[in-house]
C-alpha cells in the first residue's frame, strides 16, 4: 500500500555480477541484486546506483566472513540482514525488498577442486609419514610387496638408508651420519674400524672440550664386529 504523498516504488535490477570477497583467499562470490526501493520525497528519484551500491557494499561486509564452500550460508545471511531494519531506513530512500543470487564462477570451482586434492594428498603424505616412513622395517617392507620379484641386498640396503633418512630428517646429527657412512665403506679391516670409532669420538668429544687421554681404554672396549657402515640390510 502506497500513501497519496509517497512517491511510487522502483526496482533496481544487478543483472552484471558482482564481486564479493570471501574467506577463502584469492576466491570471490558472484552475486546478483534485485533491489525494490521507494525515493523519499524530497530527494531525486534516480537513485538506483546509489541503492544498489550500498546494498552490494553491505552484502560485502557479510560475505567476507563465510569460505566458498559455504556460498548458501552466506547467501541465506545477506538476504536476512537485507530485510533488517537497520538496511532499510535511510534518508534518502527506503528499501522495500532486495534479495542477492550468490554464486562461484567456473574458474572458483577448479580451483577449490585442486586445493581440497592439494590438502588431501598432505593427509595422506602424513599419514604415511607417521606411520610407514618414521619406520624403517614397514617401509622396506613396504617396498618388497610393492616390487616383482626378490629384491637383490644392494637394494634393500639402499631402502634401509632411505628410511634412516626420511626418519631422522629433522634431526640435526643425520647428515654426519650420513658422511661417516660414505667414509666407512673403506674400512674393512677391524682394527682400522676400532680405530676410526675413537677418532670419531675423540673429535665429538673435543667440540665439547673434553679429555682424550682415555683412547686405548676405548680401544679395547669396542666390540671386534662393529662395523662403521652399519646395517646395510
Amino acid at each position: 500500500m502506497r500513501w497519496p504523498w509517497q512517491r511510487p516504488a522502483r526496482v533496481a535490477h544487478c543483472t552484471q555480477p558482482r564481486m564479493l570477497p570471501c574467506a577463502t583467499p584469492d576466491i570471490y562470490f558472484e552475486a546478483t541484486f534485485t533491489v525494490e526501493w521507494r525515493p523519499a520525497l524530497r530527494t531525486r528519484p534516480s537513485l538506483d546506483e546509489l541503492v544498489l551500491s550500498r546494498t552490494v557494499a553491505r552484502a560485502g561486509e557479510i560475505a567476507r566472513h563465510f569460505t566458498a564452500i559455504e556460498v548458501r550460508t552466506a547467501q541465506d545471511t545477506i538476504n536476512a540482514e537485507l530485510g533488517s531494519g537497520q538496511h532499510t531506513r535511510g534518508t534518502s530512500y527506503r528499501c522495500l525488498a532486495a534479495r542477492a543470487e550468490l554464486g562461484l564462477s567456473a574458474e572458483a570451482h577448479a580451483t577449490m577442486a585442486q586445493r581440497q586434492a592439494d590438502e588431501e594428498r598432505v593427509r595422506r603424505l602424513r599419514f604415511l609419514r607417521a606411520h610407514l616412513y618414521d619406520h624403517p622395517d614397514l617401509f622396506v617392507l613396504d617396498r618388497i610387496e610393492q616390487q616383482a620379484g626378490c629384491p637383490g641386498p644392494e637394494q634393500v640396503a639402499d631402502w634401509h638408508r632411505l628410511a634412516r633418512s626420511l626418519a631422522a630428517s629433522g634431526r640435526w646429527w643425520e647428515p654426519l651420519l650420513e658422511q661417516w657412512q660414505s667414509v666407512g665403506r673403506g674400512f674393512t679391516d677391524v682394527e682400522l674400524q676400532n680405530r676410526a670409532l675413537i677418532a670419531l669420538h675423540d673429535a665429538l668429544g673435543a667440540l665439547h672440550g673434553e679429555e682424550t687421554s682415555y683412547q686405548s681404554t676405548r680401544i679395547a672396549s669396542v666390540p671386534a664386529k662393529v662395523s662403521v657402515e652399519g646395517p646395510t640390510a
